[in-house]
Formats: C-alpha cells, sequence, structure tokens
C-alpha cells in the first residue's frame, strides 16, 4: 500500500511538471506572437466581424458534434455496447468542455470513457471506442489534408511529408485493428506501448468482421474534418477574409489542426497561432488578421463548450460521474484491460 502511495505520488509529481512546462511553452509563445502583433490591425479585425457568419460559425460548430457522436455510436455499436444517442451527446460535450478548461485533452477522453462505462458496465469497451475513434479520426484529417494538398498551387513539401506520415502509421494501426492482434514476431507482454497496442487492438477486434462500419467511420472523420473546416471558413467571412479557395482551406486547416494536436503546450495554445500566422501568410493574410482567426475560433469553440460544463457540472450534483471509479463496474471483468 505504501508503495502504492509512493508510485501514484511520482506520478502525480511528473504530470505536474509536464503540465507546468507545458504552460510556460504555451504562454512563452503567446507572449511572442502578441508581442509582434499590430494591435491596432487586430483591434479592426475584431470590430469588424459579421454577426451573423458568427451565428453559422456556432452552428457549424454543434454539426461537428453531431457527426463526432454519429461516428462515436457506429464504433460502440461495432463492439456489441449499445448506448443511446442522448446519453452520447451529453458525454461528448462534456468531453469537450473538459478539453476546453482542463490543462490536457486526455481529461476529455477519460471522462467520456467513464461516462459510457458506467452506462454499459464494459470500461474496457468503452475505452476502446475512444481510442479508436480517435484513431479513426487522425485517418480521416491527415487523408483529408494529403487530398487537398494535391490540389493546391504550392502546397509544403514538408505539410505533404507529414500528411503522408500520419496517413501511414493511422491506416497501420486500423489494419492492426481489422487484424485482430499484432504481428507474431512482437512480443506483447515486452514494453508498456506494445502492451497497450495488444489490449487496445483485442478490444477493438470486433471491428474485424466489419470493414464496411470501418469505413463509415473514416468517411464520417472526413465529414467531421469538412465540418472544422466550415467553422473556419466561416469565421474568414465574419472577418471578411477572401482569397482562400474550398482546396486551399482544406489544406492549410488540416495543417493548423496536426500543429494544435503537438504535445508542448496546453491544449495547443500557441502552436495554433503561430500555425494560423505562418500558413495564412502564404496567402498575404496579415499576421494580426490571422491571429484574430484564431481567437475566434478558440473563443467559440471554448463558448460552445460551456453547454458541456453545465452537463458536467449538472451529472456531478447527481453524482454519476464523481462515483466512476473502480467498483462503479462490479460487473465488468478486467475492467483495467485497456485505460488506467
Amino acid at each position: 500500500m505504501v508503495q502504492m502511495r509512493m508510485q501514484t505520488m511520482n506520478y502525480l509529481q511528473r504530470v505536474n511538471l509536464k503540465i507546468v512546462a507545458r504552460t510556460i511553452f504555451s504562454a512563452g509563445l503567446l507572449a511572442w506572437l502578441a508581442g509582434s502583433m499590430q494591435w491596432q490591425e487586430l483591434g479592426q479585425a475584431i470590430a469588424g466581424v459579421d454577426p451573423l457568419w458568427i451565428l453559422a460559425a456556432i452552428a457549424m460548430i454543434v454539426l461537428s458534434i453531431a457527426v463526432s457522436v454519429m461516428k462515436w455510436q457506429l464504433v460502440l455499436q461495432a463492439q456489441g455496447i449499445d448506448v443511446g444517442w442522448a446519453n452520447l451527446w451529453r458525454a461528448y460535450w462534456a468531453g469537450l468542455f473538459c478539453n476546453n478548461f482542463l490543462p490536457s485533452s486526455i481529461g476529455g477522453d477519460a471522462l467520456r470513457i467513464v461516462w459510457v462505462g458506467n452506462i454499459s458496465r464494459d470500461a474496457p469497451g468503452a475505452a476502446a471506442s475512444v481510442i479508436v475513434e480517435r484513431i479513426l479520426a487522425t485517418t480521416g484529417l491527415a487523408l483529408t489534408g494529403l487530398a487537398a494538398a494535391a490540389y493546391v498551387a504550392h502546397p509544403d513539401q514538408r505539410a505533404v511529408i507529414l500528411f503522408a506520415g500520419l496517413t501511414a502509421i493511422s491506416m497501420l494501426l486500423v489494419g492492426l485493428i481489422a487484424w485482430g492482434g499484432l504481428p507474431a514476431w512482437i512480443n506483447p507482454e515486452k514494453g508498456r506501448i506494445t502492451s497497450f497496442l495488444s489490449r487496445m487492438i483485442r478490444r477493438g477486434s470486433k471491428l474485424k468482421n466489419q470493414p464496411a462500419r470501418l469505413i463509415q467511420v473514416t468517411m464520417l472523420s472526413i465529414v467531421f474534418q469538412v465540418t472544422v473546416v466550415g467553422v473556419n471558413y466561416t469565421i474568414f467571412r465574419a472577418l471578411h477574409i477572401n482569397g482562400l479557395s474550398a482546396w486551399d482551406l482544406l489544406y492549410v486547416i488540416p495543417v493548423i489542426s496536426v500543429a494544435a494536436m503537438l504535445p508542448l503546450g496546453i491544449n495547443g495554445y500557441g502552436l495554433r497561432e503561430g500555425a494560423y500566422i505562418t500558413m495564412l501568410g502564404f496567402y498575404q493574410i496579415p499576421a494580426a488578421t490571422a491571429f484574430s482567426v484564431s481567437l475566434l475560433f478558440v473563443f467559440l469553440v471554448s463558448l460552445c463548450s460551456l453547454y458541456g460544463g453545465y452537463i458536467w457540472f449538472k451529472r456531478r450534483t447527481g453524482g454519476d460521474v464523481t462515483n466512476a471509479e473502480s467498483p462503479s463496474f462490479p460487473n465488468c471483468p478486467r475492467r483495467d484491460e485497456v485505460w488506467s
């Protein structure tokens, strides 16, 4: 017991140090970007916002969540886990709130796992569904950016290589899930990564005999990326930014999304803004205007996610999530098989 407590304390200390380091990185990068801004231009860009296009952006955010819930439900159903749309809708919004207001996107995934695990009494299955959905979302992101790069005038070769690499890695993981296990020459008991992959693939292997569902979820992942592009398009229109074609947006926004996913800062702050400035700079869009696009994007997503905060706090008041320790899954053997 004492050893377990010491291990827990050491783990928490490492996590806290990572959070501090990432916070410093994001704060420093944001401060550097802010220091290089023409604040008068930034103020003019924000002051000229068209409110109707902002409402359209909010509608696109809601649509993107609906698509995400749809593909998550398909993954759960493939594993034989039947959870109603309303519960998944609330869980996804609550997870989005955690992603935006907690210093890690893992917090939102963990909440979704606990939420669905409590309902289905299948914590490993809930964990596998979130992981598989994440993998397929990355596949959709990479395929969208890679396809769009073929139609833009001068794509950055580094971005093309990045999309190709992401596509290869995500498709490899999808292939392993469809295969149902790791190759025989890999010992799943050696190494934390291979052990984790083995357990996750074993839980997700119910998709093995459902290739049509895998394709369906992948296509929905691409649709989701299109909705994210749609959010940005409406923000561009709200700020009266023109000059980017649909293919340009389908290329630029996935690059920015990948940059925001890098585990260097807190929730992508600083990295996202820098990526907006860099990518839109290729289209002669001023840095202050690009910075304002990023600010509006983050603000609108965070604003919408407050609905998830309301759901989360209401749920906590009811005691359904706060009592989500291991005893909440009495009928679920090997409940820590995938996610601990």
